[in-house]
């Protein structure tokens, strides 16, 4: 069995990979790890399944100082955003192999229409997936409050545009009091999307402390604002308790989070102006409200100011008819009581000649002149036999005086003796 020297076999290596492998290829693949020392930069690269996820292929690049400074005035800016680690690339690498130092792909080239290109297919994938659960416009379905002053800000500290945020809602025209409360997060590179949903769920917490929930960013390059087409991050978004307010600072390209957004407003002070000024239209429809019922109220004190006039009117006017009718209803009363009060008394002399007549006939004197007698027993009238006893004495009175005599028996009616 031939043996080989490790050497040797290196060697070998070499050889069948300069021979089959003369020129620099392209590959895709995805930056996992990306290092700077001295000038020059050492990346991880893999490629993954598309069924789970799992890396089937990894392998060690570098880009060299003076490789580095002409691709970076071939692609410019862009370069950085591209050398980001999770992004998917396109890179045009020379293998070599060397019998001391092994295997060694150098980046010559990079095409950033690849890796635009994939983003943009996977920021639609994103959305398409949220539109599917039904979570595109939920956050957008919230209602948001007439006035908004409790502020909940996702941003980092040294954000762009937070400081303009801050100083444009603090020192507002209206001297209009915000409660900005700032819950610090990352808004560039691979933690965003874990950093914010982690402050999102504390925010969640206290959701009934606040008004409306603002990100606020500043400016940046486009590839930097792809982790907010992250799909956990744009679900945490969606199912936020709390209307969203995006000030990510962009101008033509948009973010699944602002989709997702309840509002997406282009720059931070945009944000600002959009607080500001929905509480000044607040104010104004309230002073108008203000003014319409002041306009109401003096219109209905005016027309009542009438209608109690006329009231007073028809009132003064009704008290002088009845005190006319009523007068007169008194004269004619006059003019009645002298006729009726002399019949009165002529009735009334009539009645009392007859009952001064029936007096006389029933006086005493006047009875026993009549032929009528009186008996008396003690003193007082006999008015019954049963009164009487054998040998009282009675007092009898006449016309012309009385006898007094003593009962000797009595006679008995019914047999006419005594």
């Amino acid at each position: 069995m031939q043996t080989y020297s490790l050497f040797e076999l290196n060697e070998y290596v070499r050889r069948i990979l300069a021979l089959n492998l003369p020129d620099a290829v392209w590959v895709t693949c995805e930056i996992a790890q990306f290092n700077e020392s001295r000038g020059n930069y050492f990346l991880e690269l893999v490629e993954k399944s598309e069924e789970d996820d799992k890396i089937i292929a990894r392998t060690e690049a570098a880009i060299w100082s003076a490789n580095y400074r002409q691709l970076r005035r071939k692609i410019g800016k862009k370069l950085v955003d591209i050398l980001q680690e999770g992004l998917e690339v396109k890179v045009q690498v020379r293998v070599s192999f060397h019998e001391r130092y092994g295997l060694k792909m150098v980046i010559e080239d990079i095409d950033p229409t690849y890796t635009l290109g994939k983003l943009a297919l996977k920021r639609q994938q994103t959305i398409d997936q949220l539109e599917k659960e039904g979570k595109l416009y939920q956050n957008a379905e919230l209602a948001l409050p007439t006035v908004l002053q409790k502020i909940a800000i996702l941003s980092s500290p040294t954000a762009a545009g937070l400081q303009d945020f801050e100083n444009q809602v603090r020192f507002n025209p209206y001297q209009y009091y915000f409660q900005l409360d700032l819950f610090p997060t990352a808004m560039q590179g691979d933690r965003v999307s874990t950093e914010m949903r982690t402050q999102l769920k504390k925010i969640n917490k206290r959701y009934h402390e606040y008004d409306a929930v603002v990100i606020i960013r500043g400016g940046g390059a486009r590839l930097d604002l792809q982790a907010f087409n992250d799909y956990d991050l744009c679900v945490a978004l969606a199912e936020c308790p709390l209307p969203i307010l995006t000030g990510i600072g962009h101008d033509i390209d948009e973010t699944v989070a602002d989709i997702v957004a309840h509002q997406s407003l282009k720059t931070p002070t945009a944000v600002a102006e959009f607080l500001v000024q929905r509480n000044a239209v607040f104010e104004g429809e309230l002073m108008q409200l203000a003014q319409t019922l002041m306009q109401i109220s003096q219109l209905e004190l005016q027309q009542a100011d009438s209608e109690l006039s006329r009231y007073q009117q028809i009132l003064q006017l009704g008290a002088e008819n009845l005190l006319h009718q009523e007068h007169s209803n008194l004269h004619h009363l006059q003019q009645l009581l002298q006729p009726l009060s002399k019949i009165k008394l002529e009735q009334e002399d009539i009645l009392l000649k007859q009952l001064s007549n029936i007096l006389g006939l029933l006086d005493l004197d006047a009875t026993l002149a009549r032929g009528y007698s009186l008996s008396m027993k003690d003193g007082k009238v006999v008015q019954s036999k049963t009164d009487l006893a054998t040998d009282d004495e009675l007092e009898i009175r006449f016309k012309d005086g009385s006898v007094k005599s003593k009962i000797i028996s009595f006679l008995d009616k019914s047999r006419g003796h005594s």
